[in-house]
């Protein structure tokens, strides 16, 4: 399928999140105020996410609607070091291929603001433990993490490692 790939308007997020299902809710990380016990929703996690980045960008399907969006900000610790995140619709998690090629277009851009992308992942998400892995990511063992309760891997990649890697991408782009 044939993909088109922009930064991403407040629209694209809002129709991703309406097109969002319950069981979406596992695989975003949760952040909890030190105050608070409560889960945000999934749907408030996908709006922080969205304001709080310096880049956001959607996959159009050839219909206009979005797909994917990716995003990063920077982290709270190292303003060199982004925090990404991952939000597709299944029309393009049922071909892992077409995320790993559109992948390899939004990442190296990100990678020219920050020296180094990382994240979060759930140990269950072996979907985007694979496709990060097959992308040249660092992936550590799992641990546990607290704001989530659960196990996760810590994924990074550094700008200047020539590890992201690039599969070939023929008919994705008009």
């Amino acid at each position: 399928m044939r993909y088109c790939v922009q930064p991403a308007t407040a629209k694209d997020v809002a129709i991703l999140a309406l097109a969002m299902a319950d069981e979406d809710a596992g695989d975003v990380e949760f952040d909890r105020d030190s105050d608070s016990d409560a889960e945000q929703r999934p749907l408030d996690h996908l709006l922080n996410a969205f304001l709080s980045s310096t880049e956001v960008w959607a996959a159009h399907d050839p219909k206009g609607q979005p797909c994917a969006l990716w995003g990063v900000g920077p982290t709270s610790q190292d303003l060199d070091v982004g925090r990404f995140w991952l939000l597709t619709c299944e029309e393009v998690e049922t071909v892992p291929s077409d995320l790993a090629a559109l992948s390899t277009i939004v990442l190296p851009e990100m990678l020219t603001t920050y020296t180094r992308l990382e994240s979060i992942v759930d140990s269950q998400n072996q979907r985007a433990l694979s496709l990060l892995q097959g992308l040249g990511f660092t992936v550590e063992p799992p641990a546990f993490h607290e704001s989530s309760g659960r196990q996760c891997h810590r994924v990074w990649i550094e700008a200047d490692a020539a590890s992201l890697v690039v599969p070939h991408r023929p008919t994705l782009l008009n």
